[in-house]
């Protein structure tokens, strides 16, 4: 590797002013090639006050001698640093690397504010869940170091952040992935934003091993459907029982919490011979669905019930009814736990549990994919020989 060698140089084009003083230059050479990069100063140097020896640039006769040769060093051990750490790896530093570096943005800036303020703006068209996962990994982020400088951002560092995650105990290798796979998104969202540059990211998780177990698919049985359907609760019990309500019609259609929030009024369809249908787009990816509601009688019954009544609104539900869906998940498993059920419940059961219902009563796989969001309308003659009554 070739080591770049940093001089600063005083009016390095030799040019001639008036007022006789120019401006301070650090000459990086590398394979006898040279560049220069201006350094902001807060007064120009005259020749007289230049002394040029290495940490004496200056000279004290200079009313801010103190504060140009510090800002010297300062840029210096930058370069350094960057040098050091392409030497660490092997990698030949090229002149885009140094420039690149001096013009960070993040150089006073903590990441955990920069992580707040990406989750504040949300620059992705991601979910809500999504971005409560953020906010998570944010928590767990300030919980093992509250203040960390961009300049900081190191292997190390990050190794210290797996290990402090590791000795909580707490997660699955799913969970932990979940949260390494936020942390580089909003380094590499960091970087595209010049507040750290690519060479420091190219290598920060490359230490970095998360072992994930393949997920089970986790679906209810029609016994344990059915301890849900018959809880009784009394009026202070009202919140859990519009979520498991809400639980049960996702069982019945195969929709996401997300999606029926969204779902609007025009969706919902009443065929005269067979009853209700839920057609229209999913929210999470805009594929057209058809769901046959008649199949499952007591989804009327929740349509009646959480109606919204509001004629200048289009939503199905009354908007006021859904709650963030990290809470609506506590409150399943709560209710779950009431009637024996240990399955950690979450509104995906929802989704699972509906799809592995149309499997057991003999749907093919095309009529499932129709439901889940496929595209050939010709499959949904199926429903008709398909019958599930819960």
């Amino acid at each position: 590797m070739k080591t770049p060698t940093i001089v600063p140089v005083l009016n390095w084009e030799n040019r001639v002013n008036i007022n006789g003083r120019y401006s301070i230059h650090l000459r990086i050479t590398i394979d006898r090639t040279s560049r220069y990069y201006k350094l902001h100063l807060p007064q120009k140097v005259a020749k007289d006050e230049w002394y040029g020896k290495d940490g004496r640039w200056v000279k004290d006769n200079h009313p801010f001698s103190f504060e140009i040769n510090d800002k010297i060093r300062e840029v210096k051990n930058k370069i350094d640093d960057i040098v050091k750490r392409f030497y660490m790896h092997n990698k030949q530093i090229a002149f885009q690397d140094i420039f690149q570096h001096l013009k960070k943005k993040g150089d006073d800036k903590i990441f955990n504010d920069f992580v707040k303020e990406y989750i504040r703006l949300k620059p992705d068209k991601l979910e809500i869940a999504t971005w409560e996962k953020y906010t998570t990994f944010l928590n767990h982020l300030n919980e093992f170091n509250p203040q960390i400088p961009f300049v900081n951002l190191t292997p190390g560092l990050v190794r210290g952040f797996k290990n402090y995650l590791e000795e909580k105990k707490e997660f699955t290798g799913s969970t932990m992935k979940l949260y390494f796979d936020k942390f580089k998104k909003v380094v590499s969202y960091a970087e595209k934003e010049n507040y750290i540059q690519d060479n420091q990211t190219r290598y920060l998780f490359d230490d970095i091993a998360i072992k994930v177990n393949k997920p089970k698919r986790i679906y209810l049985e029609i016994d344990e459907i059915k301890k849900l359907k018959g809880i009784q609760f009394d009026e202070e019990q009202s919140a859990r029982e519009r979520d498991r309500d809400l639980f049960l019609f996702q069982i019945y259609t195969g929709y996401y919490y997300n999606d029926l929030k969204n779902m609007k009024k025009s969706q919902l369809v009443k065929d005269p011979q067979y009853g209700y249908f839920l057609m229209g787009e999913r929210d999470k990816n805009g594929n057209d669905t058809i769901v046959p509601l008649y199949k499952f009688p007591h989804s009327n019954y929740i349509l009646k019930k959480y109606a919204n009544t509001d004629k200048g609104n289009e939503s199905l539900f009354s908007p006021g009814l859904f709650i963030d869906s990290h809470v609506y998940n506590k409150t399943l498993k709560r209710i779950a736990k009431s009637v024996g059920i240990t399955k950690a419940i979450t509104g995906k059961v929802g989704r699972h549990t509906n799809a592995q219902l149309w499997i057991r009563y003999g749907a093919d796989r095309p009529v499932i994919s129709k439901m889940l969001g496929h595209t050939k309308e010709e499959t949904t003659k199926h429903y008709f020989s398909v019958n599930i009554y819960l």
